[in-house]
């Protein structure tokens, strides 16, 4: 597999169809067009693909920016083919990315993910090591990707500084209990769902448990994400205004069925 930055038109309308397939997109305003990434590319944002031989497997797309008195890398798209998932693909292209970055003098790179998605948490906060502390409400509206279908695109923000994190986490062996636990879960046949969260917690680590397969519980219970969305908004948003960011990420593999749990921190300033 190579690794190269995307130059020629070819290369451009390989990201574009590579878009329809990973996302469904059926709707053109969904896709970013080829003459943008050709602008992008063009006016230092970043725009690298992944390759065996001439066929794309995978691209990551960021634009420059500036937030918060910040130099940004700001990472609109990441995408691999079905075929070569959970092959480290992506985390390559981000590195790649990261590298290419902190080469060009921004201080951090920074994306959207959808915070319900276990897999997508893991690997920004556990593989990659970023931290979360904004929180987006319906971001991007209504899109046409049936991945997005059923709930608002609220969305956290990865925030991956090119000067690294060095986070210091307590081993845990075991799934948190209260007072620490800040949602209030059962578990029925179709799967994981929330009643409540708790929002008078005020323990240095606060944990935010989440459906470890949210594409699974939509079809089995279309109406349980929307209670998920809106639940953990509530979550968030309360505990980022009272000095937390999300911290890290836990996954229990050796229990059945998986279970999945945000880490928040309690930060001084």
């Amino acid at each position: 597999m190579e690794i190269r930055p995307l130059t020629t038109l070819e290369d451009f309308q390989q990201c574009v169809d590579m878009q329809k397939e990973v996302w469904g997109f059926d709707d053109p305003y969904d896709i970013v067009p080829l003459p943008l990434l050709v602008v992008s590319e063009r006016n230092d944002g970043i725009v690298l693909g992944a390759f065996e031989g001439k066929q794309m497997i995978g691209f990551v797309y960021s634009l420059p920016g500036f937030h918060q008195g910040l130099k940004v890398q700001w990472s609109h798209m990441l995408a691999v083919t079905a075929s070569h998932r959970n092959t480290d693909v992506g985390y390559r292209l981000k590195m790649e990315q990261y590298r290419d970055a902190k080469q060009k003098g921004y201080d951090v790179v920074e994306w959207t993910y959808d915070p319900l998605e276990s897999k997508n948490a893991y690997f920004n906060l556990q593989k990659l090591g970023c931290i979360a502390r904004e929180y987006e409400i319906n971001v991007y509206g209504i899109t046409s990707s049936p991945l997005h279908s059923g709930t608002p695109t609220d969305r956290l923000i990865a925030h991956w500084p090119t000067a690294p994190i060095k986070k210091e986490l307590p081993e845990f062996h075991e799934i948190p209990t209260p007072p620490a636990l800040i949602s209030v879960t059962r578990m029925e046949n179709r799967g994981l769902l929330i009643d409540d969260v708790i929002l008078d917690r005020s323990e240095d680590f606060l944990f935010l448990e989440i459906p470890s397969e949210m594409q699974h519980l939509k079809n089995a219970l279309p109406t349980a994400p929307l209670e998920w969305r809106l639940k953990t908004r509530e979550a968030f948003l309360h505990y980022f205004s009272r000095g937390y960011i999300v911290y890290s990420f836990l996954t229990f593999r050796d229990w059945e069925p998986r279970r999945s749990f945000y880490v928040l921190k309690k930060v001084e300033g």
